[in-house]
């Protein structure tokens, strides 16, 4: 399971709060590859090219983690990625934005100790 799937999951079992950020890496993969972006290191591209360069670099190297907000999530993503996660998940929009704005930066972070994005999806 990838690290996206793990946070998705979490949310949609209600389990958003209490997931062991030691867990978190691994979750975003599976879902983004059921989307057009593909997987984490097509979410840190799109997010990039969406004006959130100073977020991710923050995210990838040391030191703090700059939020990101859902708006900003909304305009780097886009509505037709939104729609495909929507679809996925169930959850509604504005939720799922709000999640996701709280968990991203944490996930990128624990999935790039060295500085890049280390995929760690293990077999399903």
């Amino acid at each position: 399971m990838g690290l996206f799937d793990k946070v998705v999951s979490g949310m949609v079992m209600g389990l958003a709060k209490t997931v062991d950020a030691a867990a978190i890496p691994g979750l975003v993969s599976q879902y983004l590859a059921k989307t057009e972006i593909g997987d984490t290191a097509g979410v840190i591209a799109r997010l990039r090219q969406g004006g959130l360069e100073r977020e991710v670099e923050s995210w990838l190297g040391p030191g703090p983690n700059l939020p990101v907000s859902p708006e900003q999530l909304r305009g780097a993503l886009g509505e037709n990625v939104l729609d495909q996660i929507v679809a996925l998940t169930g959850i509604p929009p504005e939720k799922l934005l709000v999640l996701i704005a709280g968990y991203l930066p944490s996930a990128v972070d624990a999935m790039s100790p060295n500085g890049t994005i280390e995929e760690n999806t293990p077999p399903a």
